[in-house]
């Protein structure tokens, strides 16, 4: 086999993706060679970018992926690059790999062996570099280190050496030579796993010193370790040791594209998968029915019993590998039944130890867990076993990197569930299915009596439909005999030891049942025919010295840390003047991270003294307006443009845009002066009636009280998380008539394009991704329109002919913004300032006629928008005796017009019966919200159904206001309640 040079200049790249050479840039690899014709690539993020900001660096990949952004942006959060393959080259390597079989099948078993150890000094000589690639793709340092231990452990001359005498045996019987041997099968194709592809890719090499040749499909999520292993470890061991060159090809491709082409070919023979239990089953019955062997290597749910005489210091330590990479690995414990006289105290140190578990960067080398796409099962999963009467003892929360509570974290706190009877585990989602997310059910059973109990505890071992994996932790010989004697449905079991470890002999993967398929078995890729089962014994091992054995005694302790290159993050850089100083008497300035928390102090101050200032933020200067009457005037008067294009000023809100969006995407209400403004408002006014609007009072019912009921029993909650949220962003779809998309992305999209910040890291690959998924969505809309605001929109565009193409979707954009916000913001701080004034709201419960008054007063008194968006003079105008010149940009403050002491009485008192209340938290003159009904009746009816059904609702702990400077809004409001109390 030969190899090509990694870095060589592909012959058609991504617009400018060359500008930036990568380290890790790979082409497919088919036949021995780098194939340097593809036109499409999937770029991989260093993680630690994505867990510091997972939106922005996910959009950002997308758009190199798209080729819509090239690596110059941002070039020090690229991992790399992975060529995608066209089909017709996955056809390509397929009959290279045909051609190749049967004479690589020819070369002498013994010279095929060789394989092993010069892959196994290969991967000594990698080791490096390939933790730094495993660390790169997410991998915990801790898991890294495994995972090289392991495939060093599995290609050791102790499993070699076994293999190969499975292989070939050779006996004199009655003057005959009787040979027994196993012939390789031909083309094997390898889907690995997503999650573990390196020790996926690893473990299917042994199939080639069988005599097989392997087409390899690699991951489009993680395919750089994978690849390096192939290209720079495996392919030079197998030229070392005589293969032909198309005995290996790698390729990343489509999944569900290329594993039809696999089944279809006459050329494949086995396919060896990795994956869920669901898609794998379903495979084996296209494979036997296609005439192909399934070598399958499924999800599992595994086991360990913890006996009363177990050592309970290095159990604990074993079960925690429960928690390695988020419970992402397939063979890791999910389940354990402990002995009920040391259920307790093994709990008490269960959750010990759990706490010392934490987000972090995957270099941290006391990080284990890694951020999970699972979170819907795992709050269904816990949601399930408190519906069944277990004990959640740990864990439910999702968590930043800094391992902060958010309902948009994407790490999940380690979960301890305690089910007390066989009976009461059997109900359990988390017993009966395979769980990809940090969860652990400890199973306590009911009885003392030892010999039932020891029946009692291998029934419920028995009784798992997944057999993978089973261990065992006593002290006791007859207690293990037992248990290795009479559990014979696993592919590996394990006594007194590691449940992850790699050992010698054992094999890295293999389980029976809807683990392994029809024919699961301990899993030698050589060896798929006999039925096997791996066990291992230990005395004296602590699981977590065992994980890098192997490792630090092959490479040492400390030759490999597995640091990557620091991601260098986006500067922030702000005009002359930011931040400003604070004002008078330490007040903070306006724009600055205090006086977000509060910024009525601030306001008034400027009110009386500099009622219009000159100021800097963070995207440039202007002119503040803070009087009331300044700012309906700013509203009102046509030397005030709204529209960015007009006055240079304007450009300054939303100028990180990039141009060609911004051009065809600015073109909205918001950013229209009239008498275009008016033109497109006649067109959507019909969507916004008083009747139509009262029309979503009884969708709004259902969704706050379906929301309530959901989170009643727990007795605390995020009131944002659990109500203000998806209520906002489920009327607003509603009203849209679009599928209402994952609430968490959604909402941190639409907050990071509206952010005046225009250094926003990954801003144009966010913008680009909204305005993706505004054209997808509108172009389903087309193809089903219906009796609903997009509809109308569309047919105003393509029909009528009112509005244009960028207008529809510079509408649609301003939807998503203006349409979900207020109204989030509206229930949110409403009931803040309820909580933080509890004898108003005892008044509101006491009257709930004052609803009306009151919601008006709430409005005021905390605005939803503390500011409008930018405003541009087109003449001098005078504001409270201050001419403002010309092409100059106001700052209007619609939270300081609302504490006016002009026009309101004690502007700073909440008074629920104030009347007249002439507040301006919608706005005013021709840009007053064309959905300021709908949010009224939102936060009325919120507000009314939450003081009602929840008699004792109180704070829980400190808010979190979300930054941002045009918008007042809580990112948290956390509450508590007494559940017994909760109404219907």
């Amino acid at each position: 086999m030969t190899l090509s040079e990694d870095r060589l200049s592909p012959s058609v790249t991504p617009p400018a993706a060359t500008a930036h050479a990568l380290v890790h840039d790979f082409s497919s690899f088919v036949a021995g060679e780098a194939v340097r014709n593809e036109d499409a690539w999937t770029y991989s993020i260093r993680a630690t970018a994505l867990i510091d900001d997972p939106l922005g660096a996910t959009a950002y990949k997308r758009s190199l992926d798209r080729g819509t952004m090239g690596v110059d942006a941002y070039p020090d959060v690229v991992l790399g690059r992975c060529a995608l393959a066209r089909p017709e080259l996955m056809e390509e390597a397929l009959r290279a790999a045909a051609q190749a079989a049967p004479a690589w099948a020819r070369v002498p078993f013994e010279q095929r062996m060789n394989f092993a150890g010069f892959f196994r000094t290969g991967v000594k000589d990698h080791a490096a570099r390939l933790v730094e690639l495993l660390v790169g793709e997410g991998h915990p340092l801790r898991l890294a280190l495994s995972e090289i231990s392991s495939v060093l452990a599995f290609f050791g001359p102790e499993t070699t050496r076994w293999c190969a005498e499975q292989m070939h045996t050779e006996v004199s019987a009655g003057g005959r030579r009787l040979t027994l041997r196993r012939r390789p099968d031909g083309v094997v194709c390898v889907q690995p796993p997503q999650n573990t592809p390196l020790v996926g890719v690893a473990a299917a090499l042994q199939a080639a010193m069988a005599g097989n040749s392997l087409v390899m499909r690699l991951s489009r999520q993680a395919p750089l370790a994978a690849m390096y292993l192939l290209r720079h470890v495996a392919a030079p061991a197998l030229t070392a040791v005589g293969a032909p060159p198309g005995t290996l090809s790698a390729l990343c491709a489509d999944p569900d594209t290329t594993l039809r082409m696999w089944l279809a070919s006459p050329l494949v023979d086995d396919i060896f998968y990795f994956g869920d239990s669901t898609r794998g089953l379903r495979l084996q019955q296209n494979c036997l029915a296609r005439g192909k062997k399934p070598v399958l290597e499924l999800a599992g749910n595994d086991m360990v019993v913890v006996w009363k005489d177990a050592d309970l210091a290095p159990a604990v330590e074993a079960l925690t590998e429960s928690f390695y990479a988020a419970g992402q690995i397939c063979c890791a414990p999910n389940i354990a039944l402990a002995h009920p006289e040391v259920a307790d105290e093994l709990l008490d140190r269960l959750q010990e130890a759990m706490r010392g578990l934490r987000p972090g960067h995957p270099e941290d080398p006391d990080v284990v867990l890694v951020p999970t796409p699972h979170s819907a099962g795992y709050d269904a999963a816990l949601a399930d076993a408190r519906e069944h009467g277990a004990r959640v003892l740990a864990g439910g929360r999702h968590l930043d990197v800094h391992g902060e509570e958010r309902d948009t974290g994407i790490f999940l706190e380690p979960a301890l569930v305690r089910a007390d009877g066989i009976r009461q585990a059997h109900r359990l989602r988390a017993v009966r299915h395979e769980t990809f997310f940090p969860l652990l059910t400890v199973v306590v059973p009911d009885t003392v009596d030892d010999q039932p109990l020891l029946e009692t505890a291998l029934e419920f071992v028995r009784a798992s439909a997944y057999g993978l994996r089973c261990s065992l932790w006593t002290r006791d010989g007859h207690v293990a005999e037992q248990f290795l004697d009479r559990t014979t449905s696993y592919g590996q079991l394990r006594v007194n030891d590691s449940h992850l470890a790699a050992l010698p002999y054992l094999p890295p993967h293999g389980g029976t049942g809807l683990s392994g398929g029809a024919f699961g078995e301990a899993n030698y890729p050589m060896l798929r025919t006999s039925h096997l089962q791996a066990v291992s014994v230990a005395d004296g091992v602590w699981p977590r010295q065992a994980l890098y054995e192997v490792f630090d005694r092959e490479i040492g302790p400390g030759r490999v840390t597995g640091g990557v290159k620091p991601v260098v993050r986006a500067e922030q850089t702000h005009p002359a003047g930011w931040p400003p100083a604070d004002l008078p008497a330490g007040l903070p300035a306006p724009f600055t991270d205090r006086f977000h928390q509060d910024p009525y102090p601030t306001l008034r101050w400027l009110r009386e003294n500099r009622p219009v200032s000159r100021v800097v933020t963070p995207d440039g200067p202007g002119w503040l307006l803070t009087r009331y009457e300044d700012v309906r005037l700013a509203h009102k008067d046509r030397r005030v443009s709204c529209d960015s294009k007009r006055t240079p000023a304007g450009i300054l809100w939303g100028g990180a845009w990039p141009g060609e969006l911004r051009e065809r995407l600015f073109t909205h209400l918001l950013d229209t002066d009239d008498p275009r403004h008016g033109e497109l408002r006649r067109v959507v006014a019909p969507m916004f009636t008083p009747h139509r609007q009262d029309r979503w009072l009884t969708r709004i019912t259902g969704i706050v009280n379906e929301r309530i009921d959901r989170m009643a029993p727990r007795g605390h909650a995020d009131l944002m998380a659990e109500v203000a949220y998806p209520l906002g962003a489920h009327v607003l779809f509603s009203v849209l008539g679009a599928p209402v998309p994952d609430l968490p992305q959604m909402r941190a999209l639409t907050w990071r394009l509206v952010d005046w910040n225009t250094t926003v890291p990954y801003f144009p690959a966010l913008a680009h991704q909204a305005d993706e998924m505004t054209r997808a969505i509108l172009s389903d809309k087309r193809r089903r329109p219906g009796d609903d605001l997009l509809s109308l929109l569309v047919r105003a565009c393509d029909e009528e002919r009112l509005i244009t193409e960028d207008e529809l979707r510079g509408m649609f954009l301003l939807m998503l913004v203006a349409g979900q916000d207020p109204s989030i913001n509206g229930v949110g701080n409403s009931m803040h300032t309820l909580l933080t004034h509890p004898e108003q709201a005892d008044l509101l419960r006491t009257d709930p006629t004052l609803i009306a008054t009151a919601t008006d007063e709430l409005l005021r008194f905390d605005s939803p928008l503390t500011f409008t968006s930018w405003r541009g003079t087109l003449e001098p105008v005078t504001f409270s005796g201050v001419t403002v010149p010309a092409d100059a940009s106001l700052i209007v403050s619609l939270g300081s017009a609302n504490r006016d002491a002009s026009h309101f009485d004690r502007p700073d008192e909440l008074d629920l019966r104030r009347n007249p209340n002439p507040h301006l938290a919608y706005g005013h003159g021709p840009h007053y919200c064309l959905g300021a009904r709908i949010g009224r009746l939102t936060a009325e009816t919120a507000i009314s159904i939450l003081l009602r059904r929840f008699p004792d609702l109180r704070l829980d702990g400190h808010v979190r206001w979300r930054p941002g400077p045009f918008e007042r809004g809580l990112e948290r409001l956390p509450v508590t309640w007494n559940p017994a109390d909760v109404r219907p």
